[in-house]
């Protein structure tokens, strides 16, 4: 169980690691240097292509649980509202400050992304 009462899963969509607002992202070591740093504070992570897509949507439907609480390193907050939107409908969760943490990662460097996750999870 993670800080502040609540469990705590990290969604990566990669956005098939070519869009130009993510180069400067490797996902990679982002991933891994979460899965060692933040350990039992996180529930479980998964990376995905293109998270908006169909099947993106499928696999939210199955991992977005109500008593999780999602954090979303992605496109741009705002976008990820509109694009992650139906996995949560999916999954039959509200995608509501209780259950979603939008992280971006647009125009921002793994070190970046890192620290904005890490402040993510102490919320």
């Amino acid at each position: 169980m993670s800080q502040n009462g609540a469990k705590k899963a990290i969604l990566f969509c990669t956005c098939i690691g070519s869009c130009p607002s993510m180069e400067g992202i490797d996902f990679w070591a982002l991933a891994e240097r979460a899965r060692l740093e933040f350990g039992e504070k996180v529930e479980f992570m998964a990376l995905h292509p293109r998270i908006c897509e169909e099947d993106g949507e499928r696999l939210m439907g199955r991992l977005v649980s109500d008593d999780i609480k999602v954090i979303s390193a992605a496109c741009a907050e705002k976008r990820q509202g509109k694009l992650l939107r139906e996995g949560f409908a999916k999954a039959g969760v509200p995608m509501d400050p209780e259950h979603w943490i939008p992280v971006s990662m647009a125009q921002a460097d793994t070190e970046t992304v890192f620290n904005r996750i890490r402040e993510a999870l102490e919320r």
